[in-house]
């Protein structure tokens, strides 16, 4: 082998180094796309949960819009509402008791 043709070879070997040094650590190479990614994985859990909350609201809000027992229910349960003929007594330690 010729030393321009070895000296070929190693420039040709240093290029080739150069570039997949360039492709795995650059800003836009490799390590920056699996890190993104991991990223992108972990926003569209996000999504999915958000998604499955928003869908919960809607069927509340779509209960709460149609649903006469429903309204009642949550009336009763989250507000301390009665009915007209219902009395609610209350302890000390806050505990609720309904008589009809």
């Amino acid at each position: 082998m010729t030393i321009v043709e070895r000296a070929g070879l190693y420039v040709s070997i240093f290029i080739i180094v150069v570039l997949l040094f360039l492709i795995v650590f650059s800003t836009h190479g490799v390590l920056d796309y699996k890190m993104l990614k991991g990223k992108e994985i972990s926003v569209l859990d996000q999504i999915l949960a958000i998604d499955l909350a928003n869908q919960k609201l809607e069927n509340e809000i779509n209960s709460l819009k149609t649903d006469m027992n429903y309204i009642k229910h949550v009336a009763k349960q989250e507000h301390d509402m009665a009915e007209e003929d219902e009395l609610i007594f209350k302890d000390k330690s806050g505990n609720k008791r309904k008589t009809p």
